[in-house]
């Protein structure tokens, strides 16, 4: 894909840590790259390197409309300047300046069509990168490795705590590469007077200079949240029955204990502020209440959806 050649200056690298592997904990991580193709849900592998086995849930809720919904705002005349960028330099290098002016020339027309329809657009999408971290593990196992983390920092061990925590993250994030329009079509236009004028090295220095000047924005989906949601609602149609046999409600009872289990992992993690994680505990005790005494949830599952949107925006904890 054109846009994808820039790799993101905030993009976040990821290693199976000893400190976490001491702990047992199974860590898991996927770059994707541009996205071409809805994203599939994460995959866990042990610290022997055994086969790859499917996360459950996988991505059955809304956070996952946004991996396609960012993708597809992506603006190809941009894409085609950053590409036509690129081209330039790779002209330069092989001393083609005549060359080199004319990708110019072409990159800049795209971004003036992309501006002549957008006038108000600031930042021009080009590329969209997915990124998978996630650690298996209870939470008990998240505290104390948290714990020890802690000690650690006490100590004055700084490098120490940052090893055992630096795995611990269970979440998609999703990357937005963009083109500042305020100042990257005029980087463009100077680059090719350079080059025009003699001065091909100068050019190289500003384009670089402008390629640096991309901005890149992430939204960070915490995925024991979206877990939680994907029990609670696989539940929602038992519990909300006027009358269900012992197979539901043992069914039921099994998916609201796992997302509750889902719940206590990111609050160890720090997904969610404590107020709204605390919201979400009160909606499950409500339901599990109506359900203890053989009565229908039906209408306490209507405000889980905000509250979960809500906890997902929040990724740290008070």
């Amino acid at each position: 894909m054109p846009g994808s050649k820039p790799s993101s200056p905030l993009a976040r690298s990821f290693a199976c840590g000893s400190a976490a592997l001491a702990l047992g904990l199974l860590v898991a991580a996927c770059d994707t790259g541009a996205v071409d193709s809805e994203p599939t849900g994460a995959t866990t592998e042990d610290a022997t390197g055994s086969t790859p086995r499917a996360a459950a849930p996988s991505s059955e809720t809304d956070p996952y409309g946004a991996f396609a919904a960012r993708r597809d705002v992506l603006i190809a005349d941009a894409v085609e300047a950053l590409d036509e960028t690129y081209t330039a330099l790779g002209l330069l290098a092989a001393q083609d300046n005549d060359g080199a002016a004319e990708a110019l020339a072409r990159a800049t027309g795209k971004l003036e069509v992309v501006l002549t329809a957008e006038p108000d657009l600031a930042l021009a999408p080009v590329a969209v990168d997915v990124r998978t971290y996630d650690v298996i593990a209870s939470p008990e196992d998240v505290d104390r490795l948290r714990q020890a983390a802690e000690e650690a920092l006490d100590d004055g061990r700084l490098q120490d705590g940052r090893v055992l925590i630096r795995d611990l993250a269970s979440e998609h994030v999703l990357s937005v590469t963009n083109l500042p329009l305020a100042t990257y079509p005029d980087a463009l236009k100077e680059a090719a007077a350079l080059i025009k004028g003699g001065h091909p090295l100068e050019a190289v220095a500003m384009l670089e200079a402008a390629l640096a000047t991309q901005v890149v924005e992430e939204t960070i989906i915490p995925l024991p949240l979206v877990r939680a949601q994907i029990l609670m609602e696989r539940a929602r149609p038992a519990a909300e029955a006027s009358s269900r046999s012992a197979e539901d409600d043992d069914e039921m009872r099994a998916l609201l204990t796992q997302a509750r289990e889902q719940l206590d992992l990111a609050r160890a993690l720090g997904y969610g502020t404590r107020s709204e994680l605390d919201d979400l505990y009160d909606a499950l005790d409500e339901i599990e209440d109506r359900l203890e005494d053989r009565g229908s949830a039906r209408g306490l599952f209507d405000r889980l959806k905000s509250l979960f949107d809500e906890a997902r925006r929040n990724p740290a904890a008070d």
